[in-house]
This record gives structure tokens, sequence and C-alpha cells, in this order.
């Protein structure tokens, strides 16, 4: 079983697309948040109270694909997270809360070419935009994420050779139907007798290309006894039964990750 590696993606933005919350992932941060815009009786509290590690809070929206502007499905969830954070500051809790956009896709350099815009030209006018309504919405965000930021790069790229490093990548050979759109390869079950996706009713690609993977078979076990016996590790419950099929039935791709 192996995961096919996209450079661009994170754990942390597949895990907020999924809708899940990984506490175990969470990290105390050594800076104060940025005041809530709630009350300044709420900052007051949030800033002094004596934190440890269990009073740290991090919370993360999706990181948004910029193939296109901001819409209704961008804003629900944001102000969902923005209501949490808002409420866990009132509680004292030392908050991280952060949002951001996914720069990477073939998808997006499409997008870029219709505009008849650079990729980068695209994604900085995209940005602005979920920028300026953020700010309308009132979003009390800590951290805005780049996936084309220097420190996200370079933090990818610290990862990865470390995974490197240790063998768990190598390179192979794959084949089958792409669907842009979804930037995942569908099944035979997937697509109609015209090999069209069923969620976009456009024709997937036959592509067949050269790529990196991950050996996701050597962590298997480990990976099966942290999802069964990790309770709260992964939120909702039936977000945790997915990928505990997806690693059992070894189904997991760069889409998923």
């Amino acid at each position: 079983m192996s995961v096919n590696l996209n450079m661009n993606r994170s754990i942390a933005s597949w895990a907020s697309r999924r809708s899940m919350c990984l506490p175990g992932l969470a990290r105390c941060h050594s800076s104060l948040v940025a005041p809530c815009r709630v009350s300044r009786a709420a900052t007051r509290l949030a800033c002094t109270h004596s934190h440890t590690k269990a009073d740290t809070y991090t919370i993360t929206t999706p990181l948004y694909y910029v193939n296109a502007k901001p819409h209704m499905g961008s804003s629900y969830p944001t102000i969902a997270a923005d209501v949490l954070a808002r409420f866990q500051r009132l509680l004292g809790k030392r908050v991280r809360f952060l949002t951001g956009t996914d720069e990477h896709g073939e998808k997006i350099a499409l997008a870029a070419a219709a505009r008849s815009m650079t990729p980068q030209e695209h994604c900085d006018n995209i940005v602005q935009a979920y920028k300026e309504l953020w700010t309308k919405l009132d979003i009390a965000y800590d951290g805005f994420i780049r996936t084309t930021d220097s420190q996200h790069e370079a933090l990818v790229q610290e990862v990865l050779q470390r995974v490197w490093d240790k063998g768990d990548i190598y390179k192979a050979s794959y084949s089958g139907w792409y669907c842009i759109d979804c930037e995942e390869y569908k099944d035979d079950k997937e697509m109609d007798a015209e090999h069209n996706c069923p969620t976009h009713r456009r024709p997937c690609q036959h592509r067949e290309e050269e790529n990196y993977f991950f050996a996701l078979s050597k962590y298997q076990a480990q990976l099966e006894q942290l999802l069964e016996g990790g309770e709260g590790f992964v939120q909702p419950a039936s977000r945790r039964n997915e990928v505990l099929g997806w690693v059992r039935e070894g189904e997991c791709s760069q889409s998923d990750f």
C-alpha cells in the first residue's frame, strides 16, 4: 500500500477539508494571540490567564483553493471556526486560529491561464479577495497561511527530506482515469460508461505518470492501532472510521493527502 505524494499539500490542510479535529496535533505557541474583538474584558482574560499545555487550542479552516473567488461555501466554515475561537478565548485559553489558501494545483494553473495571468498573479489576486472578505466578516484569525509562502515551502521541504532520508519515498509509475476538478484518479465503478466524473459530469482523462510514493504499508499496523485505540484523536468518529477504512483497504492517494 502506498500514498502518492503531493508536494504542496499538508496533513493539516487535508484534515481540515475533511472537517476533522486532531487534538493530538495541537501545539503550544509561545506568543500571545492577537486580541479577540469580542470585548476588552475577554482580551484581558485571554492574555493574563496562566496557560498550560492543556489550555492551548488550535483550530484551522480548510486551506481554500484559489481557482475562484471566495463564496458562501468558503465563508461558512470560516465563520464557524471564528465562533469556536472566540468562545475558547473567552474561556481563557491561548488560541491559535489559522486560515489560508492552497495555491498549487492543475486547475489553478488553468484558471490563471483563462484570465491571461501568471499563476502567482492569479493567486495574489484571489488571496486579496479572501482577506478583504474576512475583514468584512470580522474574522479574527491569528495566521493566514499561503502554500506559496517561503516559510511553508521550507517546512514542507524539511518534512519531505526527513521522510526521504528514512527511505519511505520511492518512485513508481501509475495509470488511470483522472478528474482535474477532483484532482484524483477514479475507479471504473465511480464513472459512467463514457468515463465521466459523477460529481462534475465531465470526462476524466486517462493518464500515465511517473511519480513519488509514500510507503504507507510500513506504518499500517501502527496507524490501525492509533486509530482504533485513540479515542478522541480524530473527531467525529465517522471520519475516524473513514480513514481507518482507507488504511485497511490501501485506497489512500494524493487526493487524500
